[in-house]
């Protein structure tokens, strides 16, 4: 235990590894560049079941009238967490705590506030009770205190995090699996705690982009407080990209090789969902990008960022060339994008972070060799399946699938049967995305049926073709761009969409053989081949 060495308002200062490495005033240590420190959450619940949540006082330094959680705060350098959460309960709501239990051990976030005040702390959560009869609430911290049914804060966290603080938007996803609807963790203290399902794990990705984003959107506008010709500035733009969903496989496929790999609640989780997010941020990156190359118009049945923009510069009556602006303020999204990506993955530990840059490299390398692949006429399946590879498979599956498993500690063996699986599931993501591209319906997948064709893209659906078919269909098939109808019905009269079907298929089978009896948990195993059917063979 560190001796107090600084006012009675000091604060625990922490190593990357979070270890106790000196103290700091409270006041002084929270500036723009916070270093990290301890602190701690606590959620209290009342004998019914229902939890206290609180409203920042406005006179608050930093996220003044934000509501959260019951109380918060800091460990003095001579307390333990239980004395700290039970001292600061008396304090800030003048009630004491019944069976207090510590929940998230290593939960740790970082956010930025609309001044410019960063939170960046190692924050231990803890759950207890609490009479309501005793709380009186300290109007100098707080605003205003609800009661209400644990289950619906979970709903309205989930559906609307960017309505409360940001710790809280990140924990309660992570709580969600733990504490009961009456309040009570579901676990004894000192024992395992179970790993949140995948549905958890893909709401504590998505909270923790929204907050992501929302620290980007804080910052931003200390810079650029207006925004001239445009309906939302990037941070908002990019904030409703994300918010618009998708089938996250991403997160799901890193949320099942962290439990294949004998994952376990803690940092080791964290570390797994701080990737994920990371990775959905990079989906984001390279859809705005690749629609701006592509010249796609569409995506996700919206129009795609450029034509987006280009439309908003069309209705400001803005100077200049609209498409040319487009192109331009989704390039710059896309960066944004990546940045924050990037920003995400630097704090993970290696061999994570040394993963996620192999994984940016190569999309880039895929990304390189279609354009140049296409301007060089090659359509030969040697190439179509590299550049599947680069740009979906390793991407969207086998990369996944590594920095979940180095997350969950997996040894040698673990992470070679996990690649081994990816590889096959990887190249029937990438085959699906080539029959969808082609014969895809536009009501589901939100782009026009020939979309590929259209497009001229070098895919093995046209790499097979051009091994098979002869005659007219053939020189049909060189330039498919020119008739996408006629395109579509030759390489269905040669049978391709069903020799393709069968291809993917045949991959399903090998990543099935890569798990039997390997030495991976039997659920993760189950959570791996229920995902790798629905990617296979997924409509949209």
């Amino acid at each position: 235990m560190l001796n107090r060495s600084v006012t009675d308002d000091a604060v625990v200062l922490l190593s990357e590894h979070g270890k106790p490495i000196g103290t700091a005033s409270r006041l002084s240590v929270h500036t723009g560049d916070t270093p990290l420190h301890l602190a701690f959450s606590s959620y209290l619940f009342d004998s019914d079941g229902r939890l206290l949540i609180t409203r920042r006082a406005l006179a608050k330094r930093t996220w003044p009238g934000v509501w959260t959680n019951s109380c918060c705060g800091h460990p003095s350098p001579d307390e333990d967490g239980e004395q700290a959460v039970r001292r600061r309960v008396r304090q800030e709501l003048g009630v004491e705590i019944d069976d207090l239990t510590l929940v998230l051990p290593d939960f740790r976030y970082r956010a930025v506030d609309d001044g410019g005040v960063v939170e960046n702390e190692i924050c231990p959560v803890w759950v207890g009770r609490i009479d309501p009869a005793g709380v009186y609430p300290d109007p100098d911290e707080i605003a205003a205190c609800e009661w209400v049914p644990w289950p619906d804060l979970v709903r309205s966290v989930t559906a609307t995090p960017r309505a409360f603080s940001p710790w809280a938007a990140l924990q309660v996803p992570q709580l969600a699996p733990v504490i009961d609807e009456r309040g009570t963790p579901v676990i004894e203290r000192g024992a395992c705690e179970p790993l949140p399902d995948e549905a958890a794990t893909v709401a504590a990705v998505d909270a923790l982009v929204a907050a992501e984003l929302a620290d980007l959107t804080g910052l931003w506008h200390t810079w650029v407080p207006d925004v001239e010709v445009l309906a939302a500035d990037l941070p908002e733009w990019l904030a409703a990209l994300a918010a618009l969903g998708g089938k996250r496989f991403r997160p799901r496929l890193t949320h099942w090789a962290f439990v294949a790999a004998g994952g376990r609640v803690g940092s080791a989780y964290d570390d797994m969902v701080r990737a994920a997010a990371a990775l959905e941020l990079l989906h984001l990156f390279a859809l705005v990008h690749d629609d701006v190359m592509d010249e796609s118009a569409s995506r996700r049945g919206a129009p795609s960022a450029h034509v987006q923009a280009a439309a908003w510069h069309r209705e400001a009556g803005a100077d200049g060339d609209p498409e040319k602006f487009g192109r331009n303020l989704a390039i710059l999204l896309g960066d944004l994008a990546h940045a924050r990506a990037t920003r995400l993955a630097a704090s993970l530990p290696e061999p994570l972070r040394g993963t996620w840059h192999e994984l940016c490299l190569e999309l880039i390398a895929g990304q390189r060799a279609d354009l140049t692949g296409a301007a060089a006429g090659r359509r030969d399946r040697v190439h179509a399946e590299r550049i599947a590879r680069l740009k979906s498979g390793a991407y969207s599956v086998g990369r996944p699938l590594q920095l979940g498993a180095l997350a969950a500690g997996a040894t040698a063996e673990q992470l070679a049967v996990l690649a081994d699986f990816g590889a096959h599931i990887g190249r029937a993501f990438a085959l699906r995305d080539d029959l969808l591209g082609i014969w895809g319906d536009p009501a589901v997948t939100g782009k026009p049926a020939g979309d590929d064709l259209a497009e001229g893209k070098a895919t093995v659906i046209l790499a097979l073709a051009a091994e098979t078919v002869q005659g007219d269909d053939a020189d049909l098939l060189r330039h498919p761009e020119r008739d996408v109808p006629g395109a579509m019905r030759a390489l269905q009269r040669a049978s391709i969409d069903s020799r393709v079907e069968e291809l993917i298929c045949d991959d399903v089978r090998l990543a099935r053989d890569a798990l039997a009896g390997a030495p991976l948990e039997a659920d993760g195993v189950s959570g791996l081949l229920a995902l790798a059917a629905t990617i296979a063979w997924r409509q949209a």
